[in-house]
């Protein structure tokens, strides 16, 4: 049995692979916009950053797009801990605002942790630029 870290691990893991296999590495811009969205979290609250994630997608339904890709990550690993949200936009945002706040304040943490794992990761596969190669 894996343990809660292992699940996450393997949750941001997999994402990245679905990514990379679409655009072979992750770009400096993709791994930074991850890297920032912990903080967007802490600052404004996971329903408001998911709504600007989403509003930023315009769109896209493709995992190339750095919001449309961090939104579905949060939102399909919030499904897996709360049987009550779903991954699908207007769903997920009834089912967090439903939630009692100390369950919405545990799918928060726990996107934290996994976003942890999802910045580890996308800095892990980001492509070489020429300055870093240099070096």
């Amino acid at each position: 049995m894996n343990s809660k870290e292992q699940s996450r691990s393997k949750f941001a893991l997999d994402s990245i692979e679905n990514l990379t296999k679409k655009t072979g590495k992750v770009s400096e811009d993709f791994a930074n916009f991850i890297v920032g969205t912990p903080t967007m979290i802490l600052q404004n609250g996971l329903g408001q950053t998911m709504a600007f994630l989403l509003s930023k997608c315009k769109g896209a339904k493709e995992f190339t797009d750095k919001h449309y890709f961090t939104y579905q990550a949060i939102a399909k690993w919030c499904k897996r801990q709360n049987e009550k949200i779903s991954d699908e936009p207007h769903n997920f945002f009834s089912g967090i605002s439903e939630l009692p706040q100390n369950e919405y304040l545990m799918l928060q943490e726990e996107a934290l942790k996994m976003l942890q794992w999802l910045k580890r990761y996308a800095r892990a596969f980001q492509e070489v630029t020429d300055n870093e190669s240099a070096e």
